[in-house]
């Protein structure tokens, strides 16, 4: 019978363990086939009556006895392994695991860790293989079915730990969690050899984490705790590695701190609000837990833009329920009244939007909801910041045809996010669907519901063959949008088609507005080194002939297509200073080119 054959014949042998010595008192030895029994080295043991019947292999003995397992081959001197008493050959990944190390000490080259990490490296005889079941500690064997692992190892890829493609791991267990600070290179160490030492208490990081020391591992639980850790708002990136303890995991949770506190100052000029003074600060220092303030303003020569936001985000530790307020004024030339139709005073228009919102964050089961209430208010105006009501068409600018809508709305957003990590996504898929309704009250008494849909599916690729985790990763990302209005719309409140979010080859707004839209993106990203990365990408939307429903049908007298596409290319490069900065050069399916400059990928 042929039982196993590795570029050498193993001969598998049962003798009792004494005094770190193996006897002879009682073995097992499986006959080999003429040509394979003159390769192998014989034994100095005497062989004695054996059992092979399905659907498992078995050996008389006494159960007062403790056997070993004996692999033995013609360039091995032989790796003994301890096996606990029992009358069936049931692998104990303790005592395996544990002796086989012992072996790999003594520099015996033993047999017994590629069976364990893989059976089909043993090239296992079908006879056998096919009516064996090898059982232990959750671990099923079925042949050559190697969809779990019994040895307790895990490998890091593409920024989380992943034990195997077929899920949890009944078999390994986690030891202890740790969490390990380091820098923008990943490195947990500085320059003088000494640990990076963190801000953010590591007893407030576990508590965060559902995975704890003694469970067994699941790769859906960590998905949860990196999902947890990205919304506290205080890490720019996590990481998951394993390690391997004896036959246990620690599972390592490597952790890129954000700064305490930040502060940008810039300026900028432009025929519109003249020169403006853009100033930053954000603080993650408030409160005992992860609150955060941030705040935005931007003085000009013409205007006063601020945007002030206060965020407690959901603590899992106390479940304690995540809130944000904020409030903002923001000025922008209208990307819904543009294409030369002006005012009639030649002006552009523009739109002057304020306001704020209440939010609250929870979890939901897989999901996370998000309920919120929010005050909008938006006039249209010139560059002197006097009320527009029309254009020089005499098409009306708001819904409520004085110049100024506002919108009191209830909105309630839910995601499910299956990313394999949400800070460096290379698989898995995110799903985003909201509904907004509006409020009778106020300028305009709007009544109306905005549906959304976002779908994000990311596949991994090797076509590079990087095996750098940290690196950007290869992957293919598709993008697929959806919405509609559904009641009164406010011409501001049309959805805008084209630009750096949109279709890329256009300016924003240029494709069209429309009460409805359909947006899909594809984009091949790979990695050019660990810190740069390239992407090919394309773009389609449409207004899905929805641009005459729009009060004043803004886009259908400006001549905006309502469908296009654009393709193009880009470069992506991490910053440890300001993330990941993106490029984009994209030309429209009407040939005009336009380049892109920002933060972050696209979707």
């Amino acid at each position: 019978m042929r039982i196993l054959n590795i570029q050498a014949i193993a001969i598998l042998t049962l003798a009792t363990w004494a005094g770190g010595e193996l006897g002879a008192k009682a073995a097992t030895e499986v006959k080999l086939a003429e040509a394979e029994a003159a390769a192998a080295d014989s034994l100095s043991i005497n062989p004695v009556a054996v059992e092979a019947p399905s659907p498992s292999v078995k050996v008389k003995s006494s159960p007062s006895k403790d056997f070993a397992l004996v692999l033995k081959t013609a360039r091995s001197p032989g790796a003994v392994v301890e096996m606990p008493e029992s009358d069936q050959f049931r692998f104990d990944r303790n005592d395996l695991t544990a002796k086989a190390r012992s072996t790999r000490r003594k520099r015996r080259e033993s047999l017994i860790i590629p069976m364990l990490t893989d059976f089909r490296s043993l090239d296992i005889s079908p006879d056998i293989s096919q009516k064996a079941g090898i059982e232990q500690a959750g671990c099923l064997f079925h042949g050559n079915d190697t969809s779990s692992l019994c040895n307790g190892q895990a490998r890091q890829l593409e920024g989380t730990a992943q034990v195997s493609q077929a899920g949890d791991v009944g078999g390994i267990y986690v030891a202890e969690v740790k969490i390990r600070f380091v820098n923008s290179k990943g490195e947990a160490v500085d320059k003088q050899g000494n640990p990076i030492q963190g801000r953010i208490s590591e007893d407030f990081i576990r508590g965060e984490l559902k995975l704890k020391a003694g469970d067994n591992y699941s790769q859906d639980v960590v998905r949860s705790d990196l999902q947890q850790l990205q919304q506290l708002g205080l890490f720019d990136m996590v990481t998951v590695s394993t390690e391997e303890v004896g036959t246990d995991i620690n599972v390592i949770y490597n952790v890129q701190e954000r700064s305490a506190r930040s502060f940008g100052v810039s300026a900028s000029l432009s025929d519109d609000i003249g020169l403006a003074i853009p100033l930053s600060y954000t603080d993650r220092t408030l409160g005992t837990n992860p609150q955060r303030l941030s705040v935005e303003v931007q003085p000009s020569l013409r205007d006063f833009e601020y945007d002030v936001q206060f965020v407690s985000p959901y603590v899992a530790a106390t479940d304690t329920l995540g809130y944000s307020v904020r409030t903002f004024r923001d000025r922008r030339t209208s990307e819904i009244f543009n294409n030369d139709i002006n005012l009639p005073n030649g002006n552009r228009v523009r739109e002057i939007r304020m306001g704020g919102n209440l939010a609250f964050t929870k979890p939901l089961g897989d999901w996370r909801g998000t309920l919120g209430l929010n005050y909008t208010n938006i006039s249209t105006r010139d560059r002197n910041l006097n009320i527009a009501r029309r254009d020089e068409l005499g098409n009306p600018l708001t819904f409520s045809g004085t110049g100024v809508d506002e919108l009191y709305t209830v909105s309630f957003g839910a995601t499910l996010d299956r990313r394999n990590n949400p800070f460096n996504p290379s698989s898995g898929s995110v799903l985003s669907l909201s509904t907004e309704q509006s409020i009778p009250l106020g300028q305009g008494n709007i009544v109306s519901n905005k549906l959304l849909a976002n779908y994000i599916q990311y596949i991994p690729l090797n076509f590079l063959g990087r095996g750098d985790t940290e690196a950007l990763p290869e992957t293919l990302a598709f993008n697929l949008q959806a919405g509609t209005v559904i009641g009164d719309l406010a011409p501001t409140e049309a959805f805008r088609l084209g630009g750096r979010n949109s279709v890329r080859g256009y300016d924003t707004g240029d494709l069209g507005s429309g009460r409805s839209y359909f947006l899909a993106s594809g984009e091949y990203r790979f990695p050019v080194s660990r810190d740069v990365g390239g992407v090919i990408f394309v773009d389609f939307a449409s207004d899905l002939g929805t641009g005459d429903s729009v009060l004043g049908k803004p886009a259908v007298v400006r001549d905006k297509p309502g469908t296009g596409a654009g393709f193009g290319v880009g470069v992506r490069v991490r910053s440890p200073l300001l993330g990941l900065i993106r490029f984009d050069v994209g030309v429209s399916d009407g040939g005009d080119i336009k380049f892109v400059l920002g933060t972050r990928q696209r979707f």
